[in-house]
């Protein structure tokens, strides 16, 4: 399905909906990593914050925020946080630290972000004497944005602006030089360490349409090859779309099912085990908590964004029963959204070894009417 066709060629709507895609992009690198919800944002927005302060130019300060918002992009995939891996210890630590390298050239493939972007995300592990990461700069060869990155990094940790002082003026000399300090300090002073929300620099990307598309298109690929399950989301997609169209839902949900259908996977990022929900039997009741808790995880990666916000409600319901046994709220029959009981089904019967089993769960886990529709899709595709 085609998505974002309604831009009537306006540029700032184009980049504002590529926008959206990255928000969630840096949303599901955290999750990759283990970081909190709301991570990469207010990295971005902590960094804008310090260069401003510092006195960096317009372009510098885009970029870090594009380079914030994606710090964690390469941890997808990443074999010290991939399913199936079996990494000890220490060689998961020496993995990861190839997180920076493989996001900057993830940026580095977007073409629509400002150039600088993916060498501040490359060198935001670096340290001023030269014990960093991938390429050991050190001193006056650190750019100062890249060192800004790791300052905002440090202080959104820190979680306390006090704490997030005493720690930087404790690794004075090591991760970061003097005139950092001095920069961290005087920006401490000034701000009284409170960061304000950033608005995406619009203007700073080079966006269009088909280029956001396949931008999530390659997210989804991304998440679905880190949960050991490649593939899946589009031979999801294919009944799903089938589905949707011969029950005539509208070109909006449709729309919405098709962003959920690339990022429902999004959810089961933070279950190390393998798979995910592939270890259950999608027709039992077993697993059922696992895959409410997966439905409300990826609808909370979404929550808020002005672009994609609309898959949100499809992503949380889509654990939900046909009559009313479902979780996380119990809704019945009609109370579940077309787009939400239509995913749940074309999941569970891509899933099934035997596809004639998800006969017997019509009328209790799945409306009589979509798995009609997910039948005929698959037989049509056959």
């Amino acid at each position: 399905m085609t998505l974002f066709q309604d831009t009537v060629g306006d540029p700032r709507t184009a980049a504002a909906r590529l926008a959206g895609v990255l928000g969630v992009y840096g949303a599901v690198g955290d999750a990759a990593c283990g970081n909190p919800p709301g991570f990469a944002a207010l990295k971005a927005a902590t960094a804008v914050s310090l260069a401003t302060v510092a006195g960096l130019d317009g372009a510098d300060r885009d970029a870090l925020y594009y380079a914030g918002l994606l710090h964690a992009v390469g941890a997808l995939g990443n074999a010290a946080y991939r399913k199936g891996e079996r990494l000890s210890d220490r060689m998961a630590r020496m993995e990861s630290w190839d997180v920076p390298a493989q996001g900057a050239r993830i940026c580095a493939e977007i073409a629509a972000l400002p150039s600088q972007t993916a060498d501040y995300v490359r060198w935001q592990a670096e340290c001023w004497d030269g014990t960093g990461y991938p390429d050991q700069l050190r001193w006056h060869g650190l750019p100062a944005a890249a060192v800004i990155l790791s300052l905002a990094d440090a202080t959104v940790r820190a979680g306390d602006p006090e704490e997030a002082l005493a720690n930087v003026s404790l690794q004075a000399g090591r991760a970061f030089g003097p005139e950092s300090g001095r920069q961290f300090t005087m920006w401490f002073h000034t701000t009284g360490g409170e960061v304000e929300a950033v608005e995406p620099p619009l203007d700073a990307l080079r966006a269009d349409d088909a280029a956001t598309q396949s931008l999530l298109d390659r997210i989804a690929d991304r998440i679905d090859a880190h949960n050991g399950v490649a593939g899946r989301w589009q031979r999801v997609a294919v009944l799903a779309e089938a589905s949707a169209a011969s029950l005539d839902l509208s070109p909006k949900e449709r729309e919405s099912l098709a962003v959920a259908v690339r990022l429902y996977g999004a959810g089961e990022i933070g279950d190390r085990r393998d798979a995910g929900e592939a270890s259950f039997d999608p027709l039992a009741r077993l697993g059922i908590d696992d895959r409410a808790a997966h439905a409300l995880t990826a609808a909370a990666l979404l929550d808020g964004n002005a672009v994609l916000a609309g898959a949100a409600p499809i992503l949380r319901a889509r654990g939900e029963w046909f009559d009313g046994t479902g979780k996380p709220n119990a809704l019945f029959k009609t109370d579940i959204p077309m787009g939400a009981a239509i995913l749940a089904a074309a999941i569970a019967y891509d899933a099934l070894d035997h596809k004639d089993r998800i006969d017997t769960a019509t009328g209790t886990q799945f409306d009589p009417v979509v798995v009609r529709a997910i039948l005929d899709a698959a037989r049509a595709r056959a």
